[in-house]
């Protein structure tokens, strides 16, 4: 399988290239992992050498190749969220483009290859009715189709699909490898070496955060956030701007590292090099208690819960929190890298 361009998970591509050099790629795989790693690109590349015709597929030149590249090939079939994050059920009668019932309807007729490609990206953003709706065509696919499903979050996923499915787990990338996407992709961002950081293994928010105004967004919110807790001062936490750009999860992720860095400093006596040196929390008890209230929260997604007002109410009321109920995080790795992505 050409890999041109495909950062990381050497391990997860020399096993898949494997099941393509015998014939044995599964017809339904779960590629899990956190969002912007990569698994959209490789699962096309997966797709790609299910069609090239080329001998060493997929060449990455041919017209099928070039199709698929460019989301033009009539028989890959792609969910993606809409603008509010959803990918739709459809209706019965209308079954429109990209919604649920519309694939399923196209996987009942004649293709143009005689094959058909399926990817379903972000599979936990279908509703629970579509993800049952959907449960017939991945319990018994059509025998000249290929299903791959991505997902950054299993656990809102039906257990039946992902029982169905051979998952291939995608772990985040390196601080080396956010870092030479990013310095090879003509950004210069002020702080290469903490934007890996933030980031948590994703190039999607390194790269999101390479943007000055998008970076500064996200320190200010953290400036907010520490100025309350050393300072009592009124907590604004206007996460519109950061929820709007980089999504809710991200958002919330994105806080969560920044601090998980402030508290590995501290512990290991790691010297802190710029801006967050203007976002420090001084009360190292409270400090904690902040990244269990973020880890609490991003728990929380899957109960639908309102992010901000959850996190004011648990930020204005860190003093009485003991710290029971709330999730402890994992610190027994010892290296800074893994500690990141907890």
């Amino acid at each position: 399988m050409n890999t041109d361009g495909i950062i990381g998970h050497t391990k997860q591509i020399d096993g898949l290239r494997l099941l393509l050099e015998n014939g044995k790629i599964p017809q339904t795989m779960l590629f899990s992992g956190i969002s912007g790693i990569g698994k959209r690109k490789i699962a096309l590349r997966v797709l790609a050498s299910f069609f090239c015709s080329s001998n060493n597929a997929p060449c990455l030149t041919c017209r099928t190749c070039r199709q698929i590249s460019g989301g033009s090939y009539p028989d890959l079939l792609q969910l993606n969220p809409d603008e509010k994050g959803h990918i739709p059920v459809g209706s019965p009668e209308k079954r429109e483009e990209g919604s649920v019932r519309w694939l399923i309807d196209r996987l009942s007729k004649k293709s143009v290859s005689e094959k058909f490609g399926v990817i379903v990206n972000c599979i936990e953003n279908v509703s629970l009715s579509g993800q049952t709706a959907l449960l017939k065509t991945i319990e018994e696919p059509p025998h000249n189709a290929k299903i791959i499903l991505l997902t950054a979050n299993k656990s809102l996923i039906l257990p039946t699909i992902i029982s169905r499915c051979t998952e291939i787990s995608f772990l985040p990338l390196s601080e080396a490898e956010v870092e030479y996407i990013i310095k090879n992709i003509n950004v210069d961002p002020e702080e290469p070496e903490l934007i890996s950081k933030i980031s948590g293994g994703s190039a999607e928010l390194a790269l999101f955060l390479s943007e000055k105004e998008r970076f500064n967004e996200l320190i200010e919110l953290c400036r907010d956030i520490s100025d309350h807790i050393n300072n009592n001062s009124y907590l604004k936490l206007d996460l519109s701007l950061l929820q709007k750009n980089a999504g809710i999860e991200n958002a919330v992720t994105m806080i969560l590292n920044i601090y998980r860095i402030i508290f590995i400093s501290k512990i290991y006596g790691y010297d802190l090099k710029g801006v967050l040196n203007e976002i420090v929390i001084d009360n190292n008890v409270k400090l904690k208690k902040v990244i269990k209230i973020f880890l609490a929260v991003r728990k929380g997604f899957a109960n639908n819960l309102n992010i901000r007002n959850s996190l004011k109410g648990l930020l204005y009321s860190i003093d009485s929190i003991d710290e029971i109920g709330l999730p402890s995080p994992d610190f027994r790795f010892v290296r800074q890298k893994e500690l990141l992505i907890i």
